[in-house]
């Protein structure tokens, strides 16, 4: 390390980046609902509905990451004036579905929605870990930390030496998962939902350590 009447200089600088791009995958969440004067029945509701749903992922196989239950609910429906007398049971099922062919969006979801007592909420638009913009960001913030730090040498006349340490633990990298709404439109003998997927941000801030030495006279 250079050394300015023997005390050792170093500087501290912050990089910052913020890149976009579009999204990978696209989650949405299904939910079954089902009501009957018993749980048996109800239960037993939910479980053709399950099938159901199993039966049309495998339609669409190709175009999903992964899919999962996410809960199952009964539970009794109490009488308003008698809080003690059970009047009917209501349940629900859920099922998580992550889809990675952005295309078969649309029609997934009318499939999805054409299944008895269902609801559909989502998409969710998000990034696979791995995807090239998180590590796009760390370059591009490290190449902004090394600009500001040439920038504070020159000014107090000196230039940048060596690399003490880099640091990404603080500030960390963050990728947004945004949500879009979207239209149905419907023809004669058609259906679609325009979906629109939404634009990823990717920020990224790294903090990196400097030492200086003189400028050559």
């Amino acid at each position: 390390l250079a050394e300015f009447g023997g005390v050792q200089r170093r500087f501290t600088v912050r990089g910052e980046a913020q890149l976009e791009g579009p999204p990978d995958l696209a989650t949405l969440t299904l939910t079954l609902h089902a009501s009957g004067d018993s749980s048996e029945r109800t239960r037993s509701q939910l479980a053709e509905g399950s099938t159901a749903v199993s039966e049309l992922l495998r339609r669409f196989e190709a175009a999903i990451e992964r899919s999962s239950t996410s809960g199952v609910h009964v539970a009794p429906v109490f009488n308003r004036r008698t809080p003690a007398k059970i009047t009917g049971y209501q349940g629900t099922f859920s099922t998580q579905i992550v889809v990675a062919d952005l295309e078969s969006l649309s029609p997934l979801v009318l499939a999805l929605t054409e299944l008895h007592n269902s609801q559909i909420d989502g998409p969710w638009w998000s990034l696979r870990p791995n995807n090239p913009l998180f590590r796009d960001v760390r370059l591009a913030a490290i190449a902004d930390a090394r600009r500001r730090a040439d920038d504070y040498a020159a000014a107090f006349g000196t230039t940048v030496a060596n690399l003490v340490e880099v640091s990404d633990l603080d500030s960390g990298f963050a990728g947004v998962r945004e949500m879009r709404a979207f239209a149905m439109a419907r023809g004669a003998d058609d259906a679609a939902f325009d979906f629109q997927p939404a634009t990823q941000t990717v920020s990224g801030q790294v903090t990196v350590r400097f030492s200086l030495t003189r400028v050559s006279l």
